[in-house]
C-alpha cells in the first residue's frame, strides 16, 4: 500500500482483502475487503471516499515533424481504456460541507467484481494495466490524504478454446544470396510442432540451414521474446512496441556449401498470458525471433514464429510432462537417453505439463531478460520487397 501524502500523522489506514491476503485474483472473481481507519485526534473532512477502478493506459513521447515546415516537436501520445469503476462515500460527499470526525477506529466493508474479460495486470515503460483500491480523505482547503493498494489480476487463457489452430506445426523460411545474387542461395527453415504452450512446457525448435552459398554463417541467434504493443488514441492513433527477451540461444558456425540441422529446446517460464483482444491500448504477444548472421556480410536473415502462452494446456495432445524435462536436460547437459524414462507414463496426470517450479528444481537457469523498445516502421515491408525474407517455398534461381 502506498504511503499517504504529508500532514497525515494523525490518520492511519489499512486496506485489507478478506478472501486473498496477497490481493491476487482472476477475472470474474469478487473482491471483498475492509478499510480500517484510525484517527488519533478530531479531524475535519469534506468526505472519506473509496474508489475502486480498473484501467489500461498507454503513454510515450516522440519527436514528430510538423505538418508545415521542417520543424520537429516533442509530442505526447496517450491512450486509455476503463474496465470498471465504483465510488463509495463512507463519510460526507463530494459537494457537502466539512464534517468533524471524532478520534477512534472505524471499519468499513467494501466489495467489487472484476469483469470476466478483464486483462491481466502488467507494468511497462510505455503503459500499464492496473486495478486500484484508493481511499481519499478529501479536504478542499489543502491536499487530500490518499491511501492506495493494488489488486493484482492474473490473466486466464485456455488454449483448448483454439486447440485445432494452436496444435498445428508452425514454419518460417528465409532465403538470400550474396555478391549481387551471383552466389547460390542460403536457405534457412525453422519449425515448431505447435504454437500453443503453458509455463513449464518446452518449445522444440528445429532449424534446417541449407547453405549452398560460398559464405560461412557465423552464428544463429534464437530469442524467445514478449512483444508488447502500445496503442495511442490522442493526438492520433499510433503504435509503439517493446521487446522483452525471456531466453536467448546462440549456435555455432555453419560452413559454406553445407547442410545443417539444429535443435533447440527452450523452457517456458511463468509470464503474462498472450492477449490481443481484451485491451484496446495494450496487446501482449510472444514469438521466437531467429536471426542468421553470415560472415563478412551485413545481410541478416530474420525468421519469426508465433508463440501463444496460455494458462490451461491443450488436452489430449500427446504431450508427456517428463518428456519435456528430458528435452530440456538434453539441451543443458548434452545427453540423449536411448529409452523413455521409467516413470514417463505412470506419473502423467490428466495430460498436464509439470509446473515451472518443478522443472527449475532440476534444471540450471540459462535465461536472460532485457527490453528493447521500437516504433513500428516500414522496415519489414522494405525487407520483403528486397527479397531477404520469404514465407513461401523456395524456388531455385539460375545464374
Amino acid at each position: 500500500m502506498t504511503a499517504p501524502k504529508k500532514d497525515s500523522k494523525h490518520v492511519k489506514c489499512e486496506i485489507r482483502f478478506d478472501n486473498s491476503s496477497s490481493g491476487i485474483y482472476r477475472p470474474g472473481y469478487t473482491v471483498n475487503g475492509t478499510v480500517v481507519i484510525t484517527l488519533d485526534k478530531k479531524k475535519k473532512f469534506r468526505g472519506i471516499c473509496l474508489r475502486i477502478n480498473g484501467f489500461a493506459s498507454s503513454f510515450w513521447d516522440a519527436k514528430v515533424k510538423a505538418e508545415s515546415g521542417n520543424k520537429v516537436r516533442k509530442t505526447a501520445f496517450k491512450g486509455r481504456e476503463d474496465y470498471f469503476s465504483t465510488i463509495n462515500y463512507f463519510v460526507g460527499s463530494d459537494v457537502g460541507n466539512p464534517l468533524e470526525v471524532l478520534p477512534g477506529t472505524y471499519t468499513y466493508p467494501f466489495t467489487c467484481q472484476i469483469p470476466p474479460q478483464a486483462p491481466a495486470s502488467m507494468e511497462s515503460s510505455y503503459g500499464h494495466i492496473r486495478y486500484l483500491v484508493k481511499l481519499s480523505f478529501e479536504r478542499p482547503w489543502k491536499n487530500d490524504i490518499i491511501y492506495q493498494k493494488d489488486i493484482i489480476v492474473r490473466g486466464s487463457q485456455d488454449l483448448n478454446h483454439n486447440a485445432d489452430q494452436l496444435s498445428k506445426p508452425t514454419k518460417a523460411e528465409a532465403m538470400t544470396s550474396f555478391y549481387f545474387g551471383l552466389t547460390e542461395p542460403l536457405i534457412v527453415t525453422a519449425t515448431t510442432p505447435r504454437s500453443g504452450y503453458v509455463p513449464g512446457d518446452v518449445i522444440e525448435l528445429t532449424m534446417h540451414v541449407n547453405n549452398q552459398s560460398s559464405v560461412d554463417v557465423k552464428c544463429i541467434t534464437v530469442k524467445l521474446q514478449r512483444v508488447d504493443t502500445f496503442i495511442s488514441q490522442l493526438p492520433r492513433v499510433e503504435q509503439r512496441q517493446e521487446f522483452t527477451v525471456l531466453e536467448e540461444r546462440i549456435t555455432g558456425k555453419i560452413a559454406k556449401r553445407q547442410d545443417a540441422k539444429l535443435e533447440e529446446n527452450i523452457l517456458i517460464g511463468p509470464g503474462i498470458p498472450s492477449d490481443d483482444s481484451h485491451c484496446r491500448v495494450i496487446q501482449v504477444k510472444y514469438e521466437l525471433d531467429i536471426t542468421v548472421q553470415p560472415i563478412r556480410s551485413r545481410k541478416r536473415l530474420t525468421l519469426k514464429l508465433p508463440i501463444v502462452l496460455g494458462t490451461t494446456a491443450i488436452t489430449n495432445n500427446g504431450h508427456l510432462p517428463n518428456r519435456a524435462l528430458e528435452k530440456q536436460q538434453e539441451a543443458l547437459l548434452g545427453y540423449a537417453p536411448s529409452a523413455p524414462m521409467a516413470s514417463e507414463v505412470d506419473d502423467v496426470q490428466d495430460g498436464a505439463p509439470p509446473s515451472y517450479l518443478d522443472l527449475q528444481a532440476v534444471l540450471a537457469s540459462t535465461s536472460c531478460s532485457y527490453s528493447v523498445a521500437s516504433d513500428i516502421t516500414a522496415d519489414d515491408a522494405n525487407a520483403e520487397a528486397a527479397g531477404t525474407n520469404r514465407t513461401g517455398p523456395y524456388e531455385p534461381r539460375e545464374f
